[in-house]
């Protein structure tokens, strides 16, 4: 019994059929992979990021810094930070009452800009870990927050060392400081004595000179 034309011509399309559905199925879910993602990577490039740093402050490295700023792309609102233990302010390691660290609540951050602000000798905190969040909202009406927490600690400047200022800005300043106490000491802190020299003088001293030399022809003329 032989196959006809026709059964051979149904199969061939049945299985063409099915392997176009095949590819259109693997190219709906390649496609909405793709999809996915580039909303992922577009929300995740405009969107903000709020992180907090601890460390020395750059005129002496005897005190430390508190330091907020929004690392990503796009403007934060209403954020909030909280610090695991808390973080005591200028040592104050003797009160109970508990001090909000400074930044604890900031109306908005836009992007790259950043707080910063003195909490005092960082010594007392080399050996502390804390567990930071931070947290805050895309839109100021959104009903969203975000956040982010992680692990911080003063200690890994431990041992760091520094030659000279990191910022030449901070050089500048010092030596503009420096050169005001220098001319205060000359201006308020003592007299200045200025010689002047007039053509008063100057005639005066002409006169001299040409006295002293009528005296000494005269005596020559006497002598002779």
């Amino acid at each position: 019994m032989g196959v006809e034309p026709s059964d051979i011509s149904t199969l061939v399309a049945a299985v063409g059929a099915s392997v176009t559905a095949i590819a259109t199925i693997a190219l709906w879910r390649v496609t909405n992979a793709l999809a996915r993602e580039t909303k992922r990577m577009a929300e995740a490039t405009g969107s903000p990021q709020i992180v907090a740093t601890l460390r020395p402050n750059p005129w002496t490295m005897k005190y430390a810094d508190l330091c907020i700023a929004n690392t990503g792309n796009a403007s934060a609102f209403d954020i909030r930070l909280s610090f695991t233990p808390p973080l005591r302010i200028n040592e104050d390691y003797s009160s109970e009452e508990e001090k909000a660290p400074p930044f604890s609540k900031v109306s908005i951050l836009k992007p790259g800009e950043s707080l910063t602000s003195d909490i005092g000798r960082g010594f007392p905190l080399l050996d502390i870990d804390y567990q930071v969040t931070t947290s805050w909202l895309r839109h100021p009406t959104s009903e969203k927050r975000e956040s982010l927490s992680f692990r911080l600690s003063l200690g890994d400047a431990t041992g760091m060392a520094r030659l000279g200022t990191p910022d030449p800005l901070i050089q500048i300043a010092q030596e503009v400081k420096n050169l005001r106490e220098d001319w205060r000491l000359i201006a308020g802190g003592k007299r200045i004595a200025v010689d002047s020299y007039s053509s008063e003088d100057r005639a005066d001293e002409r006169h001299a000179r040409e006295e002293h030399y009528r005296q000494i022809k005269s005596r020559d003329g006497q002598q002779s």
